[in-house]
């Protein structure tokens, strides 16, 4: 029995009959099974609206890390003076979180895989109202940077949940269209925090930042309580099994479901992820190199992000409100990935499936389409342009930025930068899913340490490379960057099947 994992360990492989089946290793077996008449299971009950509407819940859970991290920013002078501490004391909270919400995913992201997304989302969003809350009401700086820690801790945990959604609701060859989906949280709150926390302050004071995070954390624990159902696959597999009672939202115990059950489509794990197993995702050349790639390009999508203010203020003279505007471009043209990156990574994924024979159906999934389809070059056909667009991108806003050129020149440049930098992280995020169907929270809490590390030590060196280099010169460090990481992706495109093919007559 093959399992679906990029990184096949013999002690914990799972079995699910929707990606693992009963597939032979006979080429005619294969075909057997991939004819439409064997696909008989839908791989998920829910309607498209219903698995949008899940999605875009859990994507709003996520926005909550990015809002803590970055909406009191406004408010540090305030906090630094009603706490009686250094303005650098305070920064040093936004460190703390950083480190924090890249580590814990590692600790958290086998549970969610294999007990199911809905607890997780509960105890987080509880836990983060009252950090809030606790947050809202302090005078002693240490208590500030202990509860700032916790808030960490929550956001990392929930950051990987939207992510794992899409893989428990939606087929490989559907996944573009829904990744913009489980993005909006992560797209909008880097932007939007700064700008809410500027006007939330100047009118009502900093601790209305925090019950501000506590009431929007409140709300999102009503809706999960009420609609969101519990999509784990080794819990409710295609969503026909019921959930422990405990872990049915009030929709379902007025409303149960009518499908019949259909408990081969569970993925049964034999051994639970600890965090050791969780970095051994790691181990595998696909995943090490992904990561790579998305750590780089997170990293120059951050430098821009957080030496965007610095630069605005410099140069073009803009109060705080209007900074935080300037930031709406990037967030933009992140969004608009959807109709670029999105549709193209379906319509590509459907045709390199055509050329070796597999019949990409709605909502059904082949067992064997994970060993027979070159993944690597239906993702990465895609991701390799985007990756050398944002390279030119990030070289003009340099040079634009260097020059002082009209305010509308270096805007534009932001909106390309964030249409490709989010091209190149979904599409590669689409391709570790694929790789690690079985637990792909796993997969992407690795993902996100590396990428949040990269994020913190890119925030530690923006500002003094721009003093040092001018930022035309560390356009075109950054870009070279980008191109210095590219061959790995080519590596992946040529051989990685290959790769994989490999290693999975290995493990037989």
């Amino acid at each position: 029995m093959k399992s679906e994992e990029s990184v096949p360990d013999p002690s914990d492989r799972a079995r699910s009959s929707t990606e693992t089946g009963h597939c032979g290793s006979v080429q005619e077996d294969a075909e057997k099974e991939c004819s439409p008449k064997a696909v008989q299971s839908l791989y998920c009950i829910l309607s498209e609206k219903e698995k949008i509407f899940t999605i875009c819940v859990c994507s709003l859970v996520t926005f909550l890390g990015p809002v803590a991290g970055s909406m009191y920013l406004p408010a540090i002078g305030s906090l630094a003076s009603d706490l009686h501490v250094s303005t650098a004391k305070i920064y040093l909270t936004l460190t703390t979180y950083k480190i924090f919400q890249a580590v814990t995913p590692l600790l958290t992201a086998g549970l969610s895989d294999q007990t199911g997304r809905r607890p997780i989302l509960l105890s987080c969003l509880f836990v983060f109202i009252c950090t809030g809350i606790g947050l809202a009401s302090q005078t002693n700086y240490a208590a500030v940077l202990v509860l700032r820690c916790v808030q960490g801790i929550v956001a990392g945990t929930s950051t990987i949940v939207a992510f794992a959604s899409i893989t428990d609701l939606v087929t490989r060859g559907e996944r573009g269209k829904y990744i913009f989906y489980s993005s909006i949280g992560m797209t909008i709150g880097p932007s939007i925090g700064p700008t809410l926390g500027g006007l939330v302050t100047q009118y009502l004071g900093w601790r209305s930042v925090f019950w501000f995070m506590s009431i929007t954390a409140g709300v999102l624990l009503l809706i999960i309580l009420s609609v969101l159902r519990e999509t784990c696959r080794a819990v409710v597999g295609n969503g026909s099994l019921p959930p422990q009672p405990w872990n049915k939202c009030a929709l379902q115990l007025v409303n149960p479901s009518r499908h019949e059950p259909e408990p081969k489509t569970r993925i049964i794990f034999r051994k639970r992820l600890g965090v050791l197993g969780t970095l051994k995702i790691l181990h595998d050349r696909h995943v090490a190199l992904l990561v790579l790639c998305s750590a780089t390009c997170f990293c120059t999508s951050t430098a821009i992000f957080n030496g965007l203010a610095y630069l605005l203020e410099q140069k073009y003279h803009l109060e705080p409100l209007y900074v935080g505007l300037c930031y709406l471009p990037f967030t933009l043209g992140s969004c608009t990935t959807r109709w670029t990156a999105g549709t193209l990574a379906d319509r590509l994924f459907k045709y390199y499936a055509r050329q070796v024979g597999e019949d990409i159906q709605p909502n059904r999934q082949c067992p064997t389409q994970i060993q027979r389809i070159p993944l690597e070059k239906a993702r990465l056909v895609l991701a390799l342009p985007f990756v050398y667009f944002y390279t030119l991108c990030i070289i003009a806003f340099g040079w634009v930025m260097n020059y002082n050129v009209h305010l509308a020149g270096p805007l534009v440049l932001l909106f390309f930068c964030g249409n490709a930098s989010s091209g190149v992280n979904n599409t590669l995020s689409m391709l570790v899913a694929d790789l690690n169907v079985t637990r792909p929270a796993s997969a992407r809490a690795v993902m996100s340490m590396v990428n949040w590390l990269a994020s913190a030590g890119a925030s530690a060196a923006i500002i003094p490379l721009i003093n040092a280099i001018g930022m035309g010169w560390l356009g075109v460090l950054l870009g070279g960057m980008m191109i210095l990481v590219s061959p790995a992706l080519w590596a992946l495109y040529f051989w990685g099947k290959g790769w994989r093919d490999r290693k999975a007559s290995a493990v037989e």
